[in-house]
C-alpha cells in the first residue's frame, strides 16, 4: 500500500505543484524532499527534479512506524536482507549482502555484479538498520579511478518504479511478502 500512496503523492506534486503535497521541503543543496506516511512505514524521497511521470532520484528511505522486538540483530538483519534481495529483484543488477554487522545493527547490500564500463563502476546500495525504528535506504552510486570516493548518482525513475522500490523496502522491513 505504501508504494501506491507514494506514487499518488508524486502525481499530485507533478500535476498540482508544491502546495499539493504537505510534506515537501528542500535541502540546503536544493533537493526536494517528499515525505509520505503510511500505516507501517514513513517514506522519504530525495529528488533532484521531477516531471509529469518520472523523478530524478537521489535517495529513497523508509522507516518503520512501530518498533519491533529484535532479540538477535544479526538474525533479524539476515532475514530482512534476504527479503530485500528478493523484493528488489527488478533492479538492473541483482543485490547481494556486502556487509552484515549485528553489533552495529546494519546490513549493507550492493549490486553484484555492479555495472562496469571500463574501469568505472556503478551500483545500487541498500542499507538496512535495526535501530529503535528499523529503516532501509536505497541509492545508486558511481566510482571511477581517480575519484577520492564514490559519488551518488541521480537516477531517472518513473513514478511506478519509485512505488515498487517503496513497496520492496517496506517488505524488507516488515518481512511481509
Amino acid at each position: 500500500m505504501s508504494g501506491k500512496q507514494t506514487v499518488d503523492a508524486l502525481k499530485r506534486l507533478a500535476s498540482e505543484g508544491p502546495h499539493a503535497v504537505s510534506a515537501l521541503s528542500w535541502t540546503d543543496d536544493g533537493l526536494k524532499v517528499i515525505g509520505v506516511s503510511t500505516g507501517s512505514v514513513d517514506v522519504r524521497i530525495d529528488l533532484a527534479d521531477l516531471d509529469r511521470f518520472s523523478v530524478a532520484l537521489c535517495e529513497l528511505a523508509t522507516t518503520c512506524r512501530t518498533a519491533p522486538v529484535i532479540d538477535d540483530a544479526r538474525a533479524w538483519l539476515s532475514d530482512h536482507a534476504a527479503v530485500a534481495i528478493r523484493s528488489l529483484g527488478f533492479l538492473e543488477e541483482p543485490l547481494a549482502v556486502w556487509e552484515l554487522d549485528g553489533d552495529e545493527g546494519i546490513a549493507q547490500l550492493r549490486s553484484s555484479p555492479p555495472l562496469r564500463e571500463g574501469d568505472d563502476v556503478t551500483y545500487w546500495e541498500v542499507v538496512i538498520r535495526c535501530d529503535d525504528r528499523p529503516s532501509a535506504t536505497i541509492a545508486r552510486y558511481h566510482w571511477a579511478p581517480g575519484l577520492p570516493e564514490r559519488e551518488r548518482v541521480i537516477y531517472p525513475a518513473t513514478f511506478a518504479q519509485i512505488g515498487r522500490m517503496v513497496a520492496a523496502l517496506e517488505q524488507a522491513l516488515t518481512c511481509e511478502e
